[in-house]
């Protein structure tokens, strides 16, 4: 198909408006001015700023339209910059500014200009003619809000923030209000900001075309130094960020349009919580305890006296006698040095990290389905699914920006089906929500699976061709006694019915789970029940399926891909097998690796509680506060010999250490994260670090050197170096590079000429040759077994949007002020039973201890469940959690913890 622009003709792309089309072919964004318009949201075509003019025929009668709407067919003539269209702009933007502020029609000195701004100066500045308004003038400046800032007297009422707030983040916050010179926007039942509903991503920040919304950073007007692109350190959606600096200090944070991961958007966390950086309280120098006391020391007295002392006890007690703990908060780069000092400067495999803490199950279980650990499609995928079936996680407060598009489709009416033991906000505008009891995963799935054969839904081509062991796995779903699950689980055996047939009916269905599958005791056995699922369905291997973790923090995938688990080296191989120890000893250099699979962190506490481990070395690990039965690991750390620990921030980890070493952040190093679809990105420096602290990456290299082993990438920390070794090393990552990776980074498998994969296992080609049924029945938890008599109530724990884990960055920035605690909730009848009224503080306890926390009632837990965050060190909520984890892989039960709760009298 052709059309015309200004009589010459030009080939047109599927479904392009006007506006597109222009913009293509003349290659600049300013071709047709525009207001309404975001190239993120849907065309709106209030403002008429975007009028061309078109005709069936060259020189023929011509009609004006708005271009952002207006789709281009064949043989189009378009006039988009005629005498008459630029006076009926100007006339278009005269009208607007008759109510607004003079002041702010030109742009303030050492500012840049706006986008509202920059349209009037291409449009050229008419006379206003008319009588200014009265109403918008006069509207009071809301500054209540930590982070956004309303001056509704700049508003043109171009519904852009209004929009996004529906369209992008899915809140619906925002609204119009009045009629004439009247309207203008509200904020919910027309409050600030501050006391709205409003969950603070700034979508609506980012659109506004003038200064009637900011943020209190002033980044859309700022004039940088410089802007650096890099990748945020929170969750595993792996959000792109551009940042502002300043004098070299950090002055706000804006979201690309141009990521592909977030396509211009973040949560709070991502653009307003960087203050953490340069706090008061960051680390600056290293210190050494002193007869009890922190003091601080140089990097060489620290460095000399950590590797003094890791050879003695390495000499007197073998090198098992040493452990490591890396950190899903550190780099690619730095995970894989980490993992590399322990074996090859220590030599032994007893290194883990907090990636097997939480996302464990979902590696092994879907290795022994699939043969490969990892998401198997694309978030991209979600524009292509016909179903949604969200199990274990809450996405719009762990993965904001994920969240979000899960939301928007839940919202336009996919098939959406979500099981949990609350009733988050998704689960309100799912098609099917079945509200289990803690624990009982493995007995739904079975259910599910149950009415997928019953109602003959299976793809047997599918089955036939790529599979293995269906039989087995039909056998055991089909002598299952539903009536016995269906009192288990708590949900009705209809329910549950009707919500398989809604999976298995749609063409594609996508599955997404979170740490609500695998921070169970049934946690593997839970994963490789979903795989069965997606295999008998044949939801595997196209676009728009497949089994999608959504990873906890922003590197869990990478962490695991660099070999941060005692059973696996860098790439997954097997450190049991003798050829594979052989090819890491030709990678890095020397005679040979260590032999002995090593210890996860449970087994390492144990193992110091016992006398057998005598030093732990700890990257960027809260041990204490985010690992579970806090009372225990205090115990281990106790009988150690020395601790090393390299974090942020002073912690309950740093205090009870022997030495504690400044690393830098995020936005202090180069380096690389992975986030929870495979896809390896760019972490850009941003400042120079704080104080004299040091890359992660940087100090381990010099530990090394200290404890015999040079690193071949050199002395200095260079990340660029490091991937070309880690290339080398990990096969599916053999065409990695630095350069190659470009602004929206590369997902894995990548082939050595650079080529990534966005979708795994296609056409049944299964990275373990064919996919595996697997058969279980439900256990319950020893927690219940042995504690649930005398605890009645299960514990449940998960996340708050405004928070990350245990707050160490979040509670030093503003989010502080939005949300500064932890609270219980509670259904209303299990407290007023109690006699305890809403807001109070309660004492929840169990076996392993108590603490006071303020309850508040909520009917999105059903009567026998408790559930609660983990982030304000007042609380220190794992003082009550359990040793219980998964059988496979000893990720801890944070999911079901018997408890009791009473009243503080």
């Amino acid at each position: 198909m052709k059309a015309f622009i200004n009589n010459t003709a030009y080939t047109v792309l599927e479904n392009e408006t006007i506006l597109e089309f222009v913009r293509r072919i003349e290659t600049n964004k300013n071709a047709i001015p525009t207001m309404c318009q975001d190239d993120r949201l849907e065309n709106f075509g209030s403002c008429r700023v975007c009028s061309v003019e078109i005709a069936r025929e060259q020189d023929g009668p011509t009609r004006t339209v708005a271009s952002c709407h207006t789709p281009v067919t064949d043989g189009i003539f378009i006039y988009h910059n005629t005498d008459r269209i630029k006076k009926l702009r100007k006339n278009i933007v005269e009208l607007v500014l008759t109510d607004y502020p003079s002041d702010k029609v030109f742009p303030e000195e050492n500012k840049k200009a706006t986008p509202f701004q920059e349209t009037i100066a291409q449009i050229g500045i008419p006379d206003v003619r008319y009588p200014k308004g009265e109403n918008h003038l006069d509207i009071e400046t809301d500054k209540a809000h930590p982070y956004i800032k309303s001056d509704l007297a700049q508003c043109i009422n171009c519904y852009r923030c209004v929009r996004a707030c529906e369209e992008i983040q899915g809140e619906m916050i925002l609204g119009m209000s009045g009629r004439g010179f009247a309207t203008n926007i509200i904020k919910g039942f027309d409050t600030s900001f501050d006391e709205s509903a409003c969950v603070s991503c700034g979508a609506c920040v980012q659109t506004c075309p003038t200064e009637a919304l900011t943020d209190k950073f002033e980044t859309k007007t700022l004039l940088a130094d410089k802007t650096v692109r890099t990748t945020c350190t929170y969750c595993g959606v792996g959000c792109q960020l551009d940042v502002s600096v300043i004098d070299g200090e950090i002055k706000g944070i804006q979201a690309p349009e141009t990521a592909e991961v977030n396509e211009g958007h973040t949560c709070l966390k991502g653009r307003f919580a960087f203050q953490f950086y340069d706090h008061p309280d960051r680390l600056r120098e290293p210190l050494i305890k002193k007869n009890g006391k922190f003091e601080e020391v140089t990097w060489e007295e620290a460095y000399d006296f950590i590797a003094s002392k890791m050879l003695h006890i390495k000499n007197k007690y073998g090198p098992d006698s040493i452990g490591g703990i890396s950190s899903s908060r550190a780099t690619n780069e730095e995970n894989y040095l980490m993992q590399k000092m322990i074996r090859v400067g220590v030599g032994t495999n007893n290194i883990d990290g907090c990636a097997r803490v939480c996302h464990a199950p979902t590696a092994y279980g879907m290795q022994q389905a699939f043969g490969t650990g990892a998401a198997t499609n694309s978030i991209e995928d979600l524009k292509q699914t016909d179903a949604i079936f969200l199990f274990g996680a809450n996405p719009i407060k762990g993965h904001p920006v994920t969240g979000a598009k899960i939301k928007q489709a839940f919202m336009k009416g996919v098939t959406s089906i979500v099981v949990d033991p609350v009733k988050t906000k998704l689960a309100n505008l799912a098609t099917h929500f079945l509200q289990i009891r803690p624990g009982t995963n493995v007995a739904v799935l079975n259910m599910i699976a149950y009415h997928i054969i019953n109602e003959n839904l299976v793809n047997e081509h599918f089955i036939t061709s790529y599979t293995e062991k269906y039989e087995e796995f039909k056998t055991h779903v089909s002598n299952l006694n539903i009536p016995e699950l269906e009192k288990l689980t708590g949900v009705s055996n209809e329910d549950v019915k009707q919500a398989a047939i809604a999976y298995a009916s749609a063409e594609r269905a996508m599955e997404f789970h979170g740490l609500g599958v695998t921070e169970h005791f049934q946690g593997s056995k839970t994963v490789m029940l979903l795989s069965n699922i997606a295999m008998m369905t044949g939801n595997i291997g196209k676009n728009g399926v497949g089994l999608n973790p959504l990873r906890g923090q922003n590197n869990v995938q990478g962490a695991a891909d660099m070999g941060v688990q005692p059973h696996q080296g860098a790439g997954y191989m097997d450190v049991n097998k003798p050829e594979i120890q052989t090819y890491y000893a030709e990678k890095y250099g020397i005679d040979k690796m260590p032999v002995k699979e090593g210890l996860k962190i449970p087994q390492m506490l144990d193992a110091a509680i016992d006398g057998k481990i005598k030093a732990l070395y700890i990257m960027g690990e809260d041990t204490i506060m985010t690992d579970p039965n806090t009372n225990h690991s205090i115990k281990a750390f106790e009988k150690l010999e020395l601790i090393v620990v390299q974090e942020l921030f002073m912690t309950a980890t740093t205090e009870l250490a022997d030495v504690v070493l400044p690393a830098a952040s995020y936005f202090e190093k180069n380096g690389t994260f992975t986030n929870g679809e495979r896809r390896v990105q760019r972490v850009n420096k941003v400042v120079e670090p704080i104080g004299n602290s040091k890359p992660d990456g940087q100090i381990i290299i010099d530990i090394m050197d200290k404890l015999g082993y040079k690193q071949p990438t050199g002395a200095t920390y260079n990340a660029a170096l490091v991937i070309e070794e880690i290339a080398d090393v990990i096969p599916f990552m053999k065409g990695l590079s630095w350069d190659r990776l470009g602004k929206n980074g590369l997902q894995w498998p990548i082939k050595e000429d650079g080529t990534d994969t966005q979708m795994l296992h296609v056409n049944g080609q299964f990275k373990k040759g064919i996919g595996t049924f697997h058969n279980f029945d439900f256990e319950e938890s020893p927690e219940i077994v042995s504690h649930g008599q005398k605890f009645p109530f299960i514990l449940t724990t998960g996340r708050e949007l405004e928070h990350y884990n245990s707050g160490t960055m979040t509670r030093r920035t503003d989010n502080q002020h939005i949300l500064n605690k932890d609270y219980l909730e509670v259904n209303p009848k299990d407290a007023l039973k109690k006699g305890i009224k809403d807001s109070e503080t309660v004492r929840i306890y169990s076996d392993r201890g108590s603490v006071n926390i303020p309850i508040k009632f909520s009917k999105n837990v059903k009567k026998g469940v408790l559930r609660t965050t983990f982030h304000q060190p007042e609380v220190f909520i794992n003082l009550i959690t359990g040793s219980v984890g998964d059988k496979e892989t000893l990720t801890p039960e944070y999911k079901v913890v018997a408890v009791d709760f009473e009243k503080i009298e």
